[in-house]
């Protein structure tokens, strides 16, 4: 019995991760480009944040600020870029639909940061112990990775092997950055 039910709630995720997919898909290509890189680079960045907190950072607050700021700070950044990058592409001050447009393309960046934030947000207020506040941060930005990798593996190929090669590529890589972090931060 509880083997049918994980088959079917795995179908279930399944169908949503497809649905989603097949909603974007008539996304024009250069603008789901740039929202899967904004995706990918915020959540790569809250990764390599968390790897520089520890549980006591957790309790005081610190642990919270930082991924937050992290990605209010890139978003930011990514936004000057991409404004610096349509004054040169088209040699007139960027306007209005400019500064949406990369608003937009952008917010995937501040989406990363979210769940991993209130997680360690919860450990702040002592709904949940620190420690595992902060693991279950990197646990949820690292499935974030990879569920970016499912989705672009989805998004170039028709074959769900394929997919979730790209997904499991972009885990591998997101546990890179975690260890060289660690190695390199601590």
């Amino acid at each position: 019995m509880a083997q049918e039910w994980s088959t079917d709630r795995w179908r279930s995720r399944m169908a949503t991760l497809m649905s989603l997919v097949k909603r974007i898909e008539g996304w024009p290509r250069e603008r789901l480009a740039e929202r899967v890189s904004a995706a990918a680079y915020g959540t790569v960045l809250v990764l390599a944040s968390l790897a520089l907190i520890d549980s006591d950072e957790v309790a005081s607050g610190w642990g919270w600020e930082l991924v937050t700021g992290v990605g209010l700070a890139t978003w930011v950044a990514h936004l000057y870029a991409e404004l610096v990058g349509d004054h040169v592409r088209h040699t007139a001050a960027p306007g209005r639909h400019e500064l949406r447009r990369a608003m937009a393309d952008g917010f995937p960046i501040l989406l990363a940061a979210v769940p991993p934030g209130v997680v360690l947000l919860l450990g702040r207020v002592d709904l949940l112990a620190p420690r595992a506040a902060l693991w279950a941060a990197v646990v949820i930005a690292f499935l974030q990775l990879v569920a970016v990798g499912g989705v672009v593996g989805l998004l170039v190929s028709d074959r769900q092997s394929k997919a979730w090669r790209f997904a499991a590529v972009s885990g591998g890589f997101g546990t890179i950055v975690v260890l060289l972090k660690v190695v390199l931060g601590h």
